[in-house]
C-alpha cells in the first residue's frame, strides 16, 4: 500500500488480462535511440550514500521542448494552468517479462503492479507531498510474457524485438515493462519529445524488483517508476547542468553540482539558489527520501503532453 506521507529524517507465451482495449501502435521509423535515461542504484537494498552513477542519458543534442515553448509561449501558461486545475488520465499497458512461473523470474503478483499504478497517482497528484501535475494513470491492460531470452532487458537491441512485439497504443499510452536489467540496473526511458523518433522504444522499462513488493528494501517503493515516468513526461534531472546553466529548465527547481545519493538531508551544492532539491522524484536518492514534483515541473510535463504525447 502506498504511504500518502513521507518520513524525512532524513517463441514466447503471453497472457492478456484486458480491463480495456487500446488500439494497436501506429508504426513508426525507429530512428536512432534518443534521450534515455538509464538508472542505477547505489547501494541495493542499504539505506547509505554512494557515490556511484545512478544514470546515464543519452541525448539528441538539442532541448526540442524548450525551443518549442519558446516559440509558443502561449503554450506555457495553458500548461501551467492545466497543471493546477486538469486532470488527465494517461492509460496504461503494463508488460511482465518472466523467465519463469516464479516471482524470483520475473513473474511479479498482480498485486506488485496494482501498487505501483497507486504509487503513480499519489506521486503524481501530490498526495506524497509535491505540487499536483494534473495527471492519473489508470490500468488497462497486463501482459505476461514467458521468454528467458528478453527476461534480461538492459537496452540493447533486444528492446526493438520486445517492444514491437508487446507495445501498444499511440504516445498517448505509458508502456511499462518490468524484467531483470541486472543489480546494478533500476530501469530507463525516452523523452516525450524523442517519442516518434523513436518510434516503438518509447515507453520505460524498469527492473521487477523496484516495485513496491520487491526485495530491495529502499528501492523497492515504486519511486524508479516515478522517476522514469518524468522522464517519459519530458523532466530532465534538477541536476541537470551542474550549478550553472538552464539546468533542467524548471524555475522552481533549485540548481545542484551532482546527484544526491541516500538522504543527504541540508545538503547545498550551489551557492546562492537554495538547498539541493533531494527530495524531488528527478534526482537519485532513495525512494523514502524523494517525495515530490514542483508546480514547474507539474506545467512542463503538462506542455510535452500537449506537444508530444496527447492523442
Amino acid at each position: 500500500m502506498r504511504r500518502t506521507t513521507r518520513i524525512f529524517a532524513t517463441a514466447v507465451t503471453t497472457v492478456l488480462m484486458a480491463l480495456a482495449v487500446i488500439p494497436a501502435a501506429q508504426a513508426r521509423p525507429l530512428g536512432e535511440p534518443g534521450n534515455r535515461c538509464v538508472v542505477h542504484p547505489s547501494a541495493v537494498g542499504r539505506a547509505t550514500a554512494s557515490t556511484r552513477i545512478r544514470d546515464d542519458v543519452h541525448r539528441l543534442g538539442r532541448p526540442e521542448l524548450t525551443r518549442y515553448l519558446n516559440r509558443n509561449p502561449q503554450l506555457k501558461l495553458q500548461a501551467e494552468r492545466a497543471a493546477r486545475v486538469a486532470t488527465i488520465t494517461v492509460p496504461v499497458a503494463f508488460h511482465v517479462i518472466r523467465k519463469d512461473l516464479t516471482v524470483g523470474g520475473g513473474n511479479i503478483p498482480r498485486s506488485w503492479i496494482d501498487d505501483q499504478i497507486e504509487v503513480l497517482n499519489d506521486s503524481f497528484s501530490g498526495a506524497t507531498g509535491g505540487d499536483r501535475t494534473g495527471f492519473q494513470f489508470s490500468l488497462k491492460v497486463v501482459t505476461r510474457t514467458t521468454s528467458a531470452k528478453w527476461f534480461r532487458l538492459n537496452g540493447s537491441n533486444k528492446d526493438i524485438g520486445v517492444k514491437t512485439a508487446l507495445k501498444v497504443g499511440g504516445t498517448e499510452t505509458l508502456n511499462i515493462y518490468s524484467a531483470n536489467l541486472g543489480n546494478l540496473l533500476l530501469g530507463y526511458a525516452y523523452l516525450a519529445e524523442d517519442a516518434d523518433e523513436v518510434g516503438v522504444l518509447d515507453g520505460v522499462v524498469v527492473n521487477f524488483k523496484a516495485l513496491p513488493g520487491g526485495p530491495w528494501g529502499v528501492y523497492s517503493e515504486g519511486d524508479t517508476a516515478t522517476h522514469e515516468v518524468g522522464h517519459w513526461f519530458n523532466l530532465e534531472h534538477t541536476f541537470q547542468g551542474g550549478c550553472t546553466g538552464p539546468g533542467d529548465f524548471v524555475d522552481d527547481t533549485a540548481p545542484e553540482a551532482s546527484p544526491a545519493f541516500g538522504c543527504p538531508v541540508g545538503r547545498d551544492t550551489c551557492t546562492g539558489d537554495g538547498v539541493d532539491p533531494i527530495t524531488n522524484f528527478m534526482d537519485y536518492t532513495e525512494d523514502p527520501c524523494m517525495f515530490e514534483f514542483t508546480s514547474g515541473q507539474g506545467a512542463r510535463m503538462q506542455a510535452a503532453w500537449s506537444a508530444y504525447r496527447a492523442p
